[in-house]
Order: structure tokens, then sequence, then C-alpha cells
């Protein structure tokens, strides 16, 4: 992962203010963790108004360049001196310090170690990245500062935005009778979050449908004539919160004083006991962030831009590559092989990678060599990725490599392993294209319709892994052909190119195969499933004594039948520049 001289990480930083245009991705030294501190490897960190805000202008943070972002969930990756709470490879999720503590809008950033939680197991990054902030500030708004109390009457403007969303869920978890308020279309989700009235403010005035409220949270009002409106709604004795960092002058306290109403401004506080009451919340399944969209830490502006319209609801993501491990794992094989790019394999790349080509050593260094050596030989070559199949820290990548044009080229499968969000392990198969195949396809194309991102499809991954894996033990470990029958549809495409298109094809072609062989011995290491898409990893051995081969087999799976086939193979060479097997 690191290189000791130039350890760096991409960050979405501005010079200026303006428009989202002002948002460019930058390469910078990544932070060390000082005194109490931990270095998080950012997985997902929320987008909030207080970030298009003080994008827009100086607000609550007045120093430019200016890294945004309070919001983050993400790895451990190193602490400082003094931390006992944690260590490296815990996820955590929490606030950085408001407001001077921003720059969670990067790959890595540096926290005090108790402004953090360990992230509950049952929520992904993404869910836990959207919630710190906006879910801190309802937290010691309602329960904090107005101390809500089962019975009391609650009401929330703008219950359907960040804040507000997860104030309804709070407010409900102390007992209380929630009215918020949001347009009409936004009623069916506030009365799934559990409010009790729901109030569309463009129609109705709350001043005369609202009476006898005990506590306002206020994130909207900007003066005093909008304040007063909450003010109208309260019953003498009760709480407005209002969060906004906006001045209130003394003859508007004065009204609050006189309708005996106790009024505070609130700005939200980096909090490791509030954290753990929202871990909590969220535990037992009482509080849940709505994500309106999500986007790629590099889409920043975009992510701006959306959050600007106002007409949001829940909350806005940015997705950090340790959330999209294919796109990591592709990244770092161009960088090695194509763009020379170092920075991205010492972002990328454990320290203690293990490397099973065996053409190649251990180490992130050696990744360098053999890339750049790579380079030398062959400096008109070409990748394109055709699939990426990813399945908890496991990536494969189906490519085609084109070494010299005009050429067929290779057929690749990679397998990375993920260790803490980085590449801790590699296995690779390459296969020779040849110019004709015996069923008329090549070994790349896609012929089967493919349903990987159909609405509901990866809820078949579990069922698909299972079929592949029960149809390669029948066919392939037990040499069943009349597996060929039971897994196979009729609309089966295959790619490999010494067998025969359709499943009578499959049934040929490997009947010579086991004629041929009678004691071949195939050993499946390890399989790799996401929505249609099964990829098994195996060694076949012909005979005794042979080192045999690498295989591995790609399948797609639609409708409990598998419908089309790659694969790739490679022999196991005698001797390896790194000590390890291919498998």
């Amino acid at each position: 992962m690191t290189n000791n001289n130039t350890a760096t990480m991409r960050a979405i930083r501005q010079e200026t203010h303006g428009s989202p245009e002002v948002l460019k991705e930058v390469e910078l030294p990544r932070p060390e963790p000082g005194l109490s501190e931990i270095l998080i490897a950012v997985r997902a960190a929320g987008v909030n108004p207080t970030d298009w805000w003080n994008r827009a202008q100086a607000l609550t943070i007045d120093r430019l360049p200016l890294i945004l972002g309070w919001d983050v969930s993400g790895v451990v990756e190193a602490v400082g001196t003094g931390v006992t709470t944690f260590k490296p490879g815990d996820e955590v999720f929490g606030m950085l310090p408001y407001p001077h503590g921003v720059g969670a809008h990067a790959e890595y950033v540096t926290a005090p170690a108790r402004s953090f939680v360990h992230k509950p197991a049952g929520i992904d990054h993404i869910q836990a990245g959207a919630i710190p902030l906006a879910a801190l500030t309802a937290y010691q708004a309602l329960v904090d500062t107005a101390d809500v109390q089962p019975g009391q009457r609650v009401f929330i403007h703008a219950a359907a935005g960040g804040v507000g969303h997860l104030a309804v869920q709070i407010a409900k978890s102390r007992g209380a009778y929630v009215i918020g308020t949001a347009s009409a279309a936004k009623h069916d989700f506030l009365r799934s979050l559990g409010v009790d009235e729901a109030i569309d403010y463009h129609t109705v005035d709350i001043t005369e449908a609202v009476k006898d409220v005990d506590v306002v949270l206020d994130p909207v009002s900007l003066d005093a004539d909008a304040r007063a409106r909450s003010l109208a709604v309260l019953r003498p004795g009760g709480t407005l919160v209002s969060i906004l960092p906006v001045p209130v002058g003394p003859d508007e306290l004065a009204k609050f004083a006189e309708r005996g109403v106790r009024f505070e401004s609130l700005l939200v506080e980096a909090d490791q006991a509030g954290m753990k009451a929202i871990a909590d919340l969220v535990e037992d399944g009482a509080l849940h962030a709505h994500i309106e969209a999500t986007f790629p830490l590099a889409e920043a502006a975009k992510a701006h831009a959306l959050g600007e319209t106002g007409r949001t609801t829940g909350k806005i993501v940015l997705t950090v590559d340790g959330t999209d491990k294919g796109r990591i794992a592709a990244q770092t094989l161009r960088a090695a092989f194509e763009g020379n790019n170092h920075g991205v394999i010492d972002r990328n790349v454990r320290p203690d990678y293990i490397q099973h080509n065996p053409l190649a050593p251990d180490g992130p260094e050696a990744m360098k060599a053999f890339g750049a050596a790579w380079q030398q030989q062959f400096p008109d070559a070409t990748y394109e990725e055709k699939r990426v199949v990813t399945e908890g820290d496991l990536v494969l990548l189906h490519s085609h490599g084109v070494l010299v044009p005009g050429t067929p080229g290779l057929a690749v499968f990679d397998i990375f392993r993920f260790q803490d969000g980085r590449i801790a392990e590699h296995w690779d198969i390459l296969q020779e294209a040849p110019a004709t195949t015996a069923n008329g396809n090549d070994m790349f194309a896609t012929l089967s319709a493919p349903q990987t991102d159909a609405p509901g499809q990866r809820q078949f991954t579990a069922r698909n892994k299972k079929l592949v894996t029960d149809y390669v033990d029948r066919l392939l470990v037990r040499k069943d052909l009349a597996a060929v029958d039971e897994y196979l549809g009729t609309d089966y495409h295959e790619h490999s190119p010494n067998i025969p298109e359709g499943p009578a094809g499959v049934k040929t072609g490997l009947a010579a195969y086991f004629e041929r062989f009678p004691q071949l011995s195939v050993a499946p290491k390890r399989v790799i499933a996401e929505g249609d898409l099964v990829a098994v990893q195996s060694h076949y051995v012909e005979g005794p004594g042979e080192r045999g081969r690498a295989v591995i087999d790609l399948f797609r799976v639609r409708d409990e039948r598998v419908v089309e086939h790659w694969d790739a193979s490679q022999d196991v060479p005698e001797a390896s520049a790194n000590d390890n097997t291919m498998f």
C-alpha cells in the first residue's frame, strides 16, 4: 500500500469559493495520525447542507484551500500514540470535530479517536457514512438539549430531510408524538418513519393547524419572521431548538421569554457518547438513514448540485474506492501494466502482498518492476475489462489483453483478495485466444442477454453459487455427463474455444476429454459469485504425477440454468518466482 517516501491519497479540494465546479480531485500526501488520533481509510462520507454552504462561501469554516466533509465511515489504518480503544482493521464511524475538523471527502482522514465508535456490523459503510453529523445534530437537539420525554409533542420542520428524517426516528424512540412537515409527495415516507401527523407546508398554515407543542426542531428558519411560526405552535414552557448558525437579536429573544419559551441555537459537536447512543439505536433497528443517492468521490460536484436542489429525501453519500473493490482491482492492473502510475499501486496494494503469478515475486515493488518490464516488452498493449465479479474480499476480473496490435490476444482472469480495503493477494491465468473456435464464438463476447444488473437479480447470488458449485462437482469432479441435461439451459452459449456450442456440444466435447484423460482430477479451490455470474478456480491434473493446469471457469446463470460459459487455462510451471503455488 505505502511507499515510505510518497504515501499519497486522492481528495476533493477547492481553491476558491463558488459553484460545485470549484471542487477538484487532487493528489495529496496522506496524513499521519497524531497523539490520540486515528488514521481512517474512508469508505463512505455523507454530504450535508453545511458542505455546500461552506463550498459557496466562508460560513462556519473560513480557510482555503479546503477539503469538505465531516461524516466518516471507514477502516482504521493506523493509530497514534495514546490510542487504546481502536486497532488497525477496526471498522468505525463518527463525525470529525465541527467545524474545524473538516476533511472527510478524501481517501484518508485523521481524527480524534474518541470522536468515533465501532460501526454496527449490521450496516454497510454507505449507511454508516450517512448517519453521524445529521444523527448527532438530531440527538443533541432532542435528547441532550430538549430532553424529549414519552408523550411529548415534537414538531420537526423538513422532516424528510437529512437531519429531519433521523430526528423523527430519534423522537419516536423516546416515545414522543411527532408532527412533521414535508411536501405532500413525501407524506408516505414520513408515515413509514412513524410520523403521527404529516403536514404539507405548501398548503397548510402551521400556526393555525398545530398547537401545544413541547419541542420544535427547526433546521430551516433563517430570520425572525420564519422563527415566529415555530414560536406560535409552542406551549408556554416549550423548547425551540434551531440548528442554523444565524444571529438572533435581543428583541426576538425577549419575545421568546415573554411566551415562556426556551430558545437554543445548536451547533453540532463531535461526541463519542452520542455516537454510541446512535449506534445502539441502529443496532436495535430504531434508526436507519434513507439514502437519496450515492456518488463516487470523483463526482462530489454532482452530489453538491443534487443537494442544492432542495428536493432530496434523506441523505447523499460519497463512496470511496474501498467500497468498489472491482474498480480498485482494475485501476491497479492498469497502473502496473499500462499507466506506470506507481502512486495507485502504493495506495491500493498492501506491503505484505502475496503473488501467485509464477513469474512475479511477492510485494508491491515487484508488481511495479514486473509491470514496467511488461510495458517495455509490449509498449502497444491494450487491455479491456469484460466482466467483474465481486464477493466479500474476492474480486475476479475477466479481461481481453492484446499485446501486439492485430493479434487475437490473451484471455485473462485475475483474482484479487482484499484485506482492510487493500489488495493482499493475487492469482491469475492467461491463455492465448485462437484465431478460430469450435463453436464460432470468441472467448469474450456476451451472447446470453446478461441480467446481472436487473432489479432483484443480486438476491439470487447464493442460489446461483450453489447451483454452479453442484454443477462443477457433478460434471467435472465426478465426470457425470448427465449433469449437462440437468443444469444447462437450452439456449446455452459456449466460449471455451475447444468445445462446440450448446448443451450437446458440451456433452460431446467433455466426453472426448474424459476418454482421453481417464485419470483426470479436478479440485475446485475458490468460488466467487455476484448476481448471475459465478467463477470457479480449479486445479486440473490430467494424469498422476503431473503438475496440471490452473483453470478458471466463469458461468452465467438465468432462471436456475447455466446459460453461458467462458474459461481460460494455464499450465502450472515447474518453478515459480515467488515460492507460492498458483492456487
